[in-house]
């Protein structure tokens, strides 16, 4: 896919990941300067002076990198017509912050909801690019949603009712969520999230450990086997 917005050449989406990863300093400088020197047609698209800046940098100069990353993001954002480019094929999109899901999810429409059993699993397309993705929410623990591109032929399989593997059960949700997040700390030991989430890995796999509960959910073990025993033998707190 390209993104050409209106007077400016195109550009792909491969030139806007790189671009997008220096500005938010996931690329350093002097890997960045390496990519840039084989590129070709961003002269039109960024601009006659930021792109010779770009190319006549000090790279080994960390105020002056600082400052082509804001010059660049700035150029970035009239770039943009979505921001499917920016992101990895496998990631995790903030329900808060500055990159949040209102604006991920802005150009998508959701074309194909799993149903019930998975409540947590969708396909969408992005209206801009044409990017399908799968997604998956988890407002329970890490208040993520959890995103993987895929191709059109694996869409067509969705629609035939063969799912990819990838999210498919709630532990690879969490186990997603585990490998690109931070485990959040609850105040509450007992929270009504804990418990309903130890209580959908159990259904789903009886034979699920406390240590690989704790892991997923970045608790101790004790802690992870005190929820297992308070779902299975009183069951989940009514949320009052």
């Amino acid at each position: 896919m390209t993104t050409t917005p209106q007077g400016t050449s195109a550009i792909s989406d491969d030139q806007i990941f790189h671009m997008t990863a220096f500005a938010r300093g996931q690329l350093s400088g002097p890997d960045f300067e390496q990519w840039l020197l084989k590129q070709d047609g961003l002269q039109n698209a960024l601009g006659d002076e930021l792109h010779w800046s770009l190319l006549s940098a000090p790279y080994g100069d960390r105020d002056e990198v600082w400052r082509l990353r804001q010059l660049l993001g700035t150029a970035l954002e009239r770039l943009k017509t979505c921001e499917c480019a920016t992101v990895d094929d496998i990631a995790a999109i903030s329900t808060w912050g500055d990159f949040d899901y209102a604006k991920f999810f802005g150009t998508f429409d959701k074309i194909i909801v799993y149903g019930v059993k998975k409540w947590w699993l969708y396909i969408s397309k992005c209206r801009c690019c044409g990017s399908v993705w799968l997604v998956s929410s988890d407002s329970r623990i890490y208040d993520q949603f959890f995103i993987k591109r895929i191709d059109e032929a694996t869409l067509s399989e969705a629609r035939a009712g063969k799912w990819p593997k990838d999210f498919l059960t709630y532990e690879d949700v969490l186990s997603t969520g585990r490998k690109l997040c931070t485990p959040p700390r609850f105040c509450d030991p007992m929270a009504h999230g804990l418990q309903f989430t130890v209580e959908d890995l159990l259904a789903e796999r009886p034979a699920i450990t406390s240590l690989k509960i704790a892991h997923l959910l970045g608790l101790s073990e004790q802690h992870a086997a005190q929820l297992v025993e308070k779902v299975t033998t009183l069951g989940v707190d009514t949320i009052p």
